[in-house]
């Protein structure tokens, strides 16, 4: 890396890297915002940069590993541009905290996901050195006013509709890092969508960690997750509404039968199990069982017809034993996921799983794992080939990175499709097209356009 000198002419430069999910995906986007507004614009180069800001993971240790190499391969840089300012920002700097800055002593800022919407005055503070370095980790709730023209699809976006997390899971390091569940007022939800509608927007994604627990502090209004799916959809221009991620103890009948009812809301629900064994998602103090999930999958096949069920699973976790991880593998039997993500269990300190016997061993953990995504490619490559057919319809996301001549997009079921560009020139981006499948693999399926 050949390091350039500070751009003092112009606007100054803003390198990001974001780590994990579509919660970070999102602060990403509304720190860009904020720091647009304070005079930055985006770089794609490192070297370019003024500014470096890391949006880290703590769920899972290689998120962490990824950033601790990143900032190994920037310190050089940082010695030779000392004006440089590094901020890692996000779930690990919440979790670390000054221990980040003493193992990385070259980063300016560590600053915690309740502190992200002052990163602008904080970055301020370190370029006119009033402070040599921060660690800005209070838990706080996060204030953006969202430019809605700061986004990477124009025609897609998520919105943030509640922070936090109260269940505390044993495995899970989200409660210590976001903080307490905490809903936003649904007007404020509607208003921000209704100005994403307004800049061009179709296809909105509400987020929560457990986003089917909206509104528990306007209960007494009738305010929750069904009555917010219904203000949203009814906002002229936004054609699907998305929402993730589902706690199965708070997936009501009421959620269901809007998601049924609605046009606008996809049949697509992400409905993390993590375990088929009832012993296991008692340590992991998931609060239900195996036949309260089934019962809550048989429901939502009831009342949402064609409804596609994704689902998270953890593999390895303290004290699994054989049988416990069979009895995964017949609970993915019984219910075909549409979609699975199946990850190796690694302790996060600081939650109460990290201090039992982690006893699975690693190559234990990784015959498991693979045995999972095994039978999960068997489901959906039974399912893909058994749309071949069908008339389906996409939202057009754009060209295909892996192939020019073909657009690509994604179902109501959240299933990738792509199909031929007939005209190169010409562009149907954002719009939604009836097409019917005529191939498929496991992870996406080809189609030709109707018309």
């Amino acid at each position: 890396m050949n390091p350039s000198p500070m751009i003092l002419v112009g606007a100054r430069k803003v390198f990001f890297e974001t780590f994990g999910c579509q919660m970070n995906v999102l602060d990403t986007e509304l720190m860009i915002g904020a720091l647009q507004v304070a005079g930055y614009e985006v770089t794609a180069h490192l070297d370019d940069a003024d500014l470096i800001v890391y949006n880290t993971c703590s769920v899972r240790l290689q998120a962490e590993n990824k950033v601790m190499s990143r900032l190994g391969q920037i310190r050089s840089l940082k010695a030779a541009r000392p004006d440089l300012v590094i901020a890692v920002v996000g779930c690990m700097a919440q979790k670390d905290g000054a221990a980040l800055k003493k193992s990385a002593p070259h980063v300016d800022l560590v600053v915690g996901p309740g502190e992200i919407d002052h990163l602008p005055s904080l970055v301020r503070r370190v370029e006119s050195r009033s402070d040599e370095s921060l660690v800005a980790t209070e838990f706080k709730p996060v204030q953006f006013q969202r430019d809605v023209t700061l986004r990477p699809s124009r025609y897609q976006a998520y919105v943030s509709v509640i922070r936090g997390c109260d269940v505390y899971c044993t495995f899970c390091i989200v409660p210590y890092t976001r903080g307490r569940e905490v809903s936003r007022r649904p007007e404020q939800i509607t208003e921000e969508v209704r100005r994403l509608a307004e800049d061009g927007c179709r296809e909105v994604t509400l987020l929560g960690q457990t986003v089917d627990h909206y509104g528990k502090e306007f209960r007494r209004e009738g305010v929750h997750l069904g009555t917010l799916l219904e203000s949203v959809s009814g906002i002229d221009g936004i054609e699907r509404v998305r929402f993730v991620t589902s706690h199965p103890k708070y997936l009501s009948d009421d959620i269901l039968r809007s998601v049924g009812d609605i046009e606008e809301v996809c049949e697509y629900l992400h409905m993390p199990v993590q375990s088929g064994s009832d012993r296991v998602l008692r340590s992991m103090r998931r609060r239900y069982d195996t036949g309260q999930y089934l019962e809550r999958v048989a429901r939502a096949r009831e009342l949402v017809p064609n409804v596609r069920i994704a689902s998270d699973f953890i593999v390895g976790f303290p004290g699994e034993t054989e049988e416990d991880f069979l009895k995964t593998a017949d609970l993915m039997e019984r219910v075909e996921f549409s979609q699975a993500f199946i990850f190796k269990y690694s302790p996060r300190p600081g939650t109460p799983a990290a201090d039992m016997e982690d006893d699975v061993p690693l190559e234990e953990k990784k015959r498991r794992n693979q045995h999972l995504l095994k039978l999960q490619d068997r489901f959906q490559r039974k399912r893909n080939e058994s749309m071949r057919g069908e008339v389906v319809e996409v939202l057009v996301e754009g060209v295909s990175r892996r192939d020019p001549a073909k657009w690509t997009g994604r179902t109501r079921g959240n299933e990738i499709v792509v199909f031929d560009r007939v005209e190169k020139n010409s562009s149907i981006e954002g719009s939604r097209v009836q097409l019917r499948i005529v191939d498929s693999t496991a992870l996406t399926l080809f189609g030709e356009a109707l018309s």
